[in-house]
């Protein structure tokens, strides 16, 4: 992929992200009928001037930085800049994280070792929701790619389900790079997490099944679940990508009206759709909307250098 193209898939996959979080970040806990209520019929479409993200950009970005630091290293060793990462963000304000991310940052600076902060039943979606950059950095070491997301997100989330929900939104980013549409990933992302869970692999099964079906997206919707467990967050987003494979705008606001999860769902929706798609499949109004936009900005440069320098390192530059 020529640098240029790269780049706008970087951008794509940050501000897709981002942007998703952000337009679901006021209606997180609303349900479907809440939403409408106070937005109308078609729900919440638009993000409003100056909007925040929420902790699932800001525990990403948390990753990326560890990434910055050392990607190219050893696992073992990467993970340990990881723990610093992660006790480092318990200084940030308080964006609306999670028990396990918390309850795992809070074990880490107590002295634990990554490999004993996560919490073994924990199937939440914190893992998951900041595991796409790495499909990014490692897009040319598969390998590489795979291990550090069961890694990486063991270090708060250890449930299977959790773990195989990581695997499979990093390997996705991945795959939108490489081109790959929506209903193309199937086979690849169940061979990567095939045997870790049955109910991670059942909701994903389950989500294509539907996004072929006859219901309409309301209903399909509300048959794979509110998407606080990972593997729901993971096939809300699939079954939306599905039904809108060339539309990011439909497929991000289809994610976030929703009961439940809404800015999770779309920041997992709409981080693929954006690294596939690139940044002009974004609407501009909805970036300039984002606030913290230059913190995005920011990242790009560093990142592009890093991709590059992990690529020749895998020997596919």
């Amino acid at each position: 992929m020529k640098a240029a193209n790269i780049k706008d898939r970087l951008l794509g996959y940050l501000f897709g992200s981002a942007c998703g979080d952000a337009l679901g970040r006021p209606v997180e806990h609303f349900s479907l009928e809440e939403i409408k209520a106070r937005y109308g019929e078609k729900g919440i479409l638009e993000i409003p001037p100056d909007s925040p993200w929420t902790d699932d950009t800001q525990v990403m970005l948390v990753l990326a930085r560890a990434l910055l630091r050392g990607a190219e290293l050893e696992p073992e060793e990467f993970m340990s800049i990881l723990s610093e990462e992660f006790v480092k963000w318990l200084d940030e304000p308080d964006l609306g994280a999670g028990e396990t991310c918390k309850g795992a940052a809070f074990r880490l600076r107590e002295g634990f070792h990554w490999r004993e902060s996560g919490i073994k039943e924990s199937k939440k979606c914190g893992s998951l929701m900041r595991s796409g950059i790495l499909g990014f950095i490692y897009r040319n070491d598969p390998e590489k790619l795979l291990e550090i997301a069961s890694l990486s997100g063991k270090i708060s989330h250890c449930h299977p389900t959790a773990n195989a929900a990581c695997i499979a939104g990093a390997y996705a980013v991945k795959l939108a790079l490489d081109g790959v549409r929506p209903e193309e990933m199937f086979s690849p992302l169940l061979k990567v997490t095939a045997g870790i869970s049955a109910e991670f692999t059942e909701a994903f099964e389950g989500a294509y099944e539907l996004a072929q079906g006859d219901l309409g997206d309301e209903e399909a919707l509300r048959k794979i679940g509110q998407g606080w467990d990972a593997e729901e967050t993971f096939a809300l987003s699939c079954f939306c990508m599905l039904r809108y494979p060339d539309d990011y705008k439909k497929t991000v606001q289809t994610a976030v009206n929703i009961t439940g999860d809404s800015d999770s769902v779309g920041a997992v929706a709409g981080g693929i759709m954006g690294a596939r798609l690139g940044l002009e499949a974004l609407p501009e109004n909805w970036i300039k909307a984002l606030r913290g936009k230059e913190t995005l900005e920011d990242m790009v440069g560093p990142l592009l250098e890093k991709y590059e320098r992990v690529s020749t390192k895998a020997g596919k530059a």
